[in-house]
């Protein structure tokens, strides 16, 4: 486990909850190693024998929201197939859609606010730990990749990495500012899942066409489908 917790420890997980609810109602700032321990039913200098200080604590369950898969694991595992630019790119986004789309504790959701309020001090750690070089510069070197070998057109590969996790984080983080609009009946039907993943994939691959023709998506091995949603199914 990661944070400073001892793996295996109920003690832990309790705090681990009752922090996740504190930090959720009154953000990092707002927060007391006190209140938690009331929440979890322990005294403070438990909390503190566990976690260590407030921050550790807070660290520990950002790493729960933004923590990474097995990235090398995967790259292992999809050697074999001799995947070009274009299948890898469709791997990617496949994993970044159904990653961020899949269902998770509202109060993660909460926190995140909470974060950004205060300026988002603690996500720039998260984000040079995790979010840029596991996700981001993955994408970025394949869209590298790509240009170099005439599977994508020149362009700028930043500005195409930014505009792909720019467009699922506000689906996610904003979803509850489109409650009253149209566009929450689509994120919350059934086949929302499937419609963001292909208009992201078409949107994406329009980009980076050479020929700017009518866009046919890459096709993937099963295998490599499955593969991938086992590690949705752990993450």
């Amino acid at each position: 486990m990661k944070g400073g917790r001892k793996a295996g420890s109920a003690p832990a997980e309790r705090i681990l909850a009752a922090a996740k609810g504190e930090f959720a109602e009154r953000g990092f700032t707002g927060s007391r190693v006190e209140s938690i321990a009331r929440r979890a039913g322990v005294n403070p200098a438990l909390v503190l024998y566990y976690f260590k200080s407030k921050e550790a604590l807070y660290t520990a369950i950002l790493r729960e929201i933004f923590g990474e898969f097995d990235r090398e694991d995967l790259i292992v595992r999809l050697k074999d197939f001799h995947l070009r630019p274009p299948q890898k790119l469709y791997i990617a986004v496949y994993l970044i859609v159904r990653l961020f789309l899949k269902p998770r504790d509202p109060d993660y959701y909460r926190i995140i606010f909470h974060e950004l309020a205060d300026g988002g001090p603690h996500l720039k750690e998260m984000a040079l730990e995790f979010i840029i070089p596991e996700r981001r510069e993955m994408v970025l070197r394949i869209i590298q990749e790509g240009i170099a070998s005439g599977d994508f057109r020149p362009c700028s590969p930043l500005l195409v990495v930014q505009g792909i996790f720019s467009f699922v984080t506000n689906l996610v983080l904003f979803s509850n500012v489109y409650s009253e609009s149209p566009l929450n009946e689509l994120l919350n039907g059934e086949n929302a899942e499937p419609m963001v993943l292909d208009h992201l994939l078409r949107y994406v691959y329009m980009e980076l066409d050479p020929l700017r023709e009518d866009v046919r998506l890459p096709e993937l091995p099963r295998e490599i489908i499955q593969l991938l949603d086992e590690i949705i199914k752990k993450y």
